[in-house]
């Protein structure tokens, strides 16, 4: 080999005079290749730092990623493959091929680990034939198959390296270098199908949860060969275990678990801070250490002096709905806490008075619009926080409520711990006017008050419509097309302003109607079929998606369809509120909704006493079973007491399918001609 340079403190280069080429004249490289009819080029050793890359390099597109795993492959083994060169001027040399094992050198000597005078084996060509030198050389090239370096890493563990040698060596992760070996240890069946393209990389990744190859092949063999998915092969292998980052998994802790003995699988192609990786392979256990870490919970509740405690692991809350809910009493303020109350009102007022001033006479498109904006907001929320805490210290838990009352300590969807106090067992509670079915009304048959009072009370009109809604919610969540449609309609509704924008990022607004909110307005709704389906639905999509809002859309991007679908038929549903205090008297779209999905509310609803007959007059219980059976009925009630007319009423109405008027399908003409268009 030619040392055309050799590095400092050895031998210094030879100087050139300027226009000269560095190192051999390139004509008589040429000439003596014409003679010899050779290859072209010749060995030599340049000092790193007299090395740049040429412009009749072909190759333009130039990659970072890889340089650094690059360079520590060079640094522990060596250059392997030379550099081809030609020459400049100033004793410099051009790269034409191997562009970036330089930069991967410049990167070492640039960290010190290189001296920038480090001798590089070279191949000198003529100028003349430096595009043809580095278009040969890039040409023709393949890289390795994955497969290939997956077993010669597990050669090299087998020859007795460790994972962080190998790491080092070749600049990658000791991760890395974990998950090649795990996959170069999959039954040889599928490396081979890897290399022939017949399986794809995350199918790998799927069948690597699995330590037996032969259980490998057993879950492939088992699985049609269409739905090989790696989301089917995840779900065969892991469909006995828990998800760590399931509710009661993070109520647990996954050290808790360990340290009882709890068996772990880990995913290492998942990201180490993703718990949905991780599997628990003893839910049993889990669900025990979980029953215990919430006794001691209930045991410190207990302490307050409730009459009972009781705690769950469902998060399904439809077995507690019956039970009525005590709210706390408030004491008198003292002079000092009542100055304090007062003055946190006022700022309260001024802070909202400012914002809607904002909001009536600010200037949209001023620079600080926003800003001002936002700066009044976060006030009002403070005022608002301070007044709140001010008259939530005032609350207490009576005596009389403490001996009654009990409390619920459970867990919901996310694994968190929630507890509700002041529930009261339905055999405990009191009869309220809404219970005992008689209300007093005025005379029915009073001309002046008759003809200018309301058909049916406000407080009527948002029961029967909380069911109505309840059933709206039910049906649609057994038809997801429909749910579809209707959200649609909505984002349709903003997108082209025919409504209103939302709050959410999307802008598309999402206020849930929940089972609290519903069984306040509807009478008896825990008793209802749809409270009944929707509790059931409810509890099955809080054991499925992740407790952790980061993993839920990562959860989500791996479902089927049909599984997207049905959530989002949930969470439609759960969006419904047709609750109202008025008759409707044109159809609106919770009718164009009940059309399409054919609700009749007869399925979902019953006219007992405690739901209709006892919250109207004697004359419309009897109006409801004149219409219903087509008997006029006044004459067999004469003389009866409410209790016993509203008794007799609901027996005769008892499988007749009737409803009131406020749950009867309102439909337009023009809607049934859309509809059957359509």
């Amino acid at each position: 080999m030619t040392a055309i340079a050799k590095p400092a403190k050895k031998v210094a280069p030879r100087a050139h005079k300027p226009g000269k080429s560095a190192a051999v004249p390139s004509a008589a490289i040429d000439a003596a290749n014409a003679q010899r009819k050779e290859p072209m080029g010749r060995d030599v050793l340049v000092p790193l730092d007299k090395l740049t890359l040429s412009e009749a390099n072909v190759r333009k597109v130039h990659h970072e990623e890889g340089l650094v795993e690059l360079a520590a492959l060079i640094e522990s083994q060596g250059l392997l493959q030379r550099l081809s060169i030609v020459p400049l001027e100033d004793d410099r040399f051009g790269v034409v091929a191997g562009g970036r094992r330089l930069r991967a050198m410049q990167i070492l000597a640039a960290a010190n680990r290189w001296p920038a005078d480090q001798p590089i084996e070279c191949k000198l060509y003529a100028q003349g034939q430096a595009v043809q030198v580095s278009l040969t050389e890039n040409s023709g090239r393949q890289a390795m198959h994955p497969a290939d370096q997956m077993e010669a890493f597990r050669r090299l563990i087998d020859d007795g390296l460790t994972v962080a040698q190998v790491a080092s060596r070749f600049g990658v992760s000791p991760l890395t270098v974990e998950r090649r070996l795990k996959l170069a240890r999959l039954a040889p069946r599928f490396l081979d199908l890897y290399r022939a393209d017949e399986i794809e990389p995350d199918q790998l990744q799927a069948l690597a949860l699995i330590e037996d190859p032969a259980a490998q092949e057993a879950v492939w063999d088992g699985l049609s060969p269409y739905d090989r998915s790696a989301w089917r092969i995840r779900n065969a292998v892991t469909q006995e275990a828990c998800s760590a980052d399931s509710r009661l998994a993070r109520f647990v802790g996954l050290d808790s678990y360990e340290a009882e003995g709890g068996s772990v699988r880990r995913d290492l192609f998942s990201s180490p801070e993703d718990l949905s990786g991780i599997y628990l392979d003893n839910p049993t256990m889990l669900q025990a250490l979980a029953m215990d870490k919430l006794r001691g919970l209930e045991a410190i509740v207990k302490e307050e002096g409730w009459s009972w405690v009781a705690c769950s692991l469902e998060s399904d809350t439809s077995a507690w709905r019956r039970h009525g809910r005590e709210g706390q009493s408030e004491r008198e303020p003292t002079p000092e806490e009542a100055e304090t109350i007062e003055r946190l009102a006022a700022e309260q007022r001024k802070h909202a008075d400012a914002y809607d001033q904002h909001q009536d006479e600010g200037d949209p498109d001023a620079d600080d619009y926003e800003l001002i904006e936002q700066q009044l907001c976060e006030a009002l929320d403070l005022a608002d926080e301070n007044l709140m805490a001010a008259r939530a210290a005032l609350l207490y838990w009576a005596s009389a409520q403490l001996a009654r009352a009990g409390t619920l300590v459970r867990l919901d969807h996310r694994g968190e711990v929630v507890i509700e106090r002041g529930l009261v067992r339905p055999e405990d509670r009191q009869a309220t006017p809404r219970e005992s079915g008689d209300i007093p009304r005025p005379d029915p048959e009073s001309t002046e008050r008759v003809a200018t009072r309301p058909e049916f009370s406000e407080k009527l009109m948002r029961d029967l419509t909380a069911h109505r809604t309840a059933a709206l919610q039910a049906a649609l969540l057994q038809n997801p097309q429909v749910a579809l449609a209707a959200l649609v309609h909505r984002m349709a509704e903003t997108v082209f302003s025919l409504y209103g924008s939302g709050d959410d990022i999307v802008k598309v607004a999402v206020r849930v109607t929940s089972d609290s909110t519903l069984a306040e307005e509807a009478s008896e709704y825990g008793d209802s079929p749809a409270a009944t389906l929707l509790g059931d639905a409810e509890a099955m999509w809080g054991d499925r998606l992740p407790g952790n809002p980061e993993a839920l859309f990562r959860w989500l991007l791996t479902q089927p369809q049909e599984t997207l679908l049905e959530l989002l038929a949930y969470c439609t549903a759960r969006s419904v509120n047709a609750i109202a205090a008025r008759p409707r008297t044109t159809a609106n779209h919770s009718d164009a909704l009940a059309q399409a999905l054919g609700l009749d509310m007869a399925d979902w609803w019953v006219p007992t006493a405690g739901r209709y007959l006892g919250h109207v007059s004697k004359a419309k219980a009897l109006e409801a079973v004149m219409e219903a059976t087509g008997v006029d009925p006044a004459q067999a009630t004469s003389g009866m007491k409410k209790p016993d007319l509203v008794r007799y009423c609901a027996s005769k109405l008892e499988g007749t399918r009737w409803v009131p008027a406020p749950l009867r399908a309102l439909a337009a003409s023009s809607l049934q001609d859309d509809t059957a268009e359509a």
